[in-house]
Parts: C-alpha cells; sequence; structure tokens
C-alpha cells in the first residue's frame, strides 16, 4: 500500500504570511487596551509574597553541587562506586506515596 502527501504549494502559506504581516489588526488601531490609570495598585498575598522569597533565596545557590559530581565521577572512574537497589526502591516508593 502506498501512501502519497497532497501534493501542495509550500510556499502559498508564506506568501499569505506576508500579506497578512503588513496590516495592523483591529484591536491595536483602535488601542484595544486602555492606559493604565495613576492610582492602581498591586497587593501580593501571603503566599505570593513567601514564594518570591523562596525564589530569591534559590537563585543564589548553584544548580549543580559540583563537589559532589566530581567525587561520584571519581568513584565510577576508579570503580568504587555501588548502587544500593534497595535504597533505589525505597526512594521510588516513597516518591510514589507522596503522588497518589
Amino acid at each position: 500500500m502506498t501512501i502519497r502527501a497532497p501534493q501542495t504549494d509550500l510556499s502559498q502559506g508564506s506568501q499569505r504570511t506576508a500579506q497578512v504581516a503588513g496590516k495592523p489588526t483591529a484591536g491595536a488601531a483602535a488601542g484595544a487596551r486602555p492606559a493604565a490609570a495613576a492610582g492602581d495598585t498591586v497587593t501580593l498575598t501571603a503566599t505570593a509574597a513567601e514564594l518570591l522569597k523562596l525564589e530569591d533565596s534559590l537563585s543564589g545557590m548553584p544548580d549543580v553541587d559540583r563537589a559532589r559530581v566530581a567525587e561520584i565521577k571519581a568513584a565510577i572512574a576508579d570503580g568504587s562506586y555501588r548502587v544500593d537497589p534497595e535504597q533505589i526502591v525505597d526512594r521510588l516508593l516513597g516518591i510514589e506515596k507522596e503522588l497518589g
């Protein structure tokens, strides 16, 4: 059984996009969004403020513990790195319990 793709001219789509791209949209022409009033304020909830603090504290931490990576890399290289299957199972089961 032979499957054939429809014969389409792919350049038609890009030509149509070029035609439309030059025209402003109705919302842009009419100023769809009014300017914010001078008295507008924003209030964060306690949870949002706490999340911002947490984000700030985490942003200062490195993404990777380079010392731990070097330690594991050396252990793998010299053949002393061992995997504890029971520990892996325990952690996977713990994650499973947390999820559901």
